[in-house]
């Protein structure tokens, strides 16, 4: 993990991918794993197969490209991630369970995963406007709105398209 970068939550549960077929259909598939909230980062580390100990990282997103949360489901309760990363993109995940802890709501999973991502906008935010206000110019700029990290040479904001300058 780099540095500076700390696991905040964590929880075992499946992602719901959908893709193609080799003849292009539309497919899903499900697949079990561990979704991981940082200080920066949503990761999800996927088993490698049904019966395997192995584990890698099939997910990583920078939380400020989160744009919503949402939760619900008839029979299967879930939570679906919306991010602003390449287009509107749904990551879809159910079946949670906290790690070292019992079965949670989804609505306690979803209300737990907003307030870290709030606070996590609101520190972003505060770095943001103290490089700002000292003059400094880092190799990434965080927007004094909504507290994105942006490339250095950015004009606007990925995220809420606001002026960087």
């Amino acid at each position: 993990m780099p540095e500076g970068e700390e696991i905040k939550l964590q929880y075992v549960c499946y992602r719901e991918v959908i893709g193609t077929d080799w003849a292009g259909n539309p497919r899903k598939s499900s697949h079990k794993g561990l979704l991981v909230f940082t200080n920066d980062n949503l990761i999800f580390m996927q088993q490698e197969g049904a019966w395997s100990s192995s584990y890698s990282q099939a997910l990583r997103i920078p939380l400020e490209y989160v744009s919503g949360i949402t939760s619900g489901g008839f029979l299967v309760k879930h939570v679906v991630i919306t991010t602003s990363l390449e287009g509107a993109t749904r990551n879809e995940f159910y079946n949670f369970k906290r790690v070292l802890d019992q079965s949670m709501t989804i609505e306690e999973v979803r209300q737990e995963i907003e307030q870290l991502i709030k606070k996590v906008r609101v520190e972003k935010k505060h770095l943001a406007q103290e490089a700002l206000a000292k003059g400094t110019i880092p190799q990434m700029i965080f927007c004094k709105y909504c507290g994105v990290r942006n490339k250095s040479d950015s004009s606007f904001c990925a995220n809420c398209k606001a002026t960087l300058t």
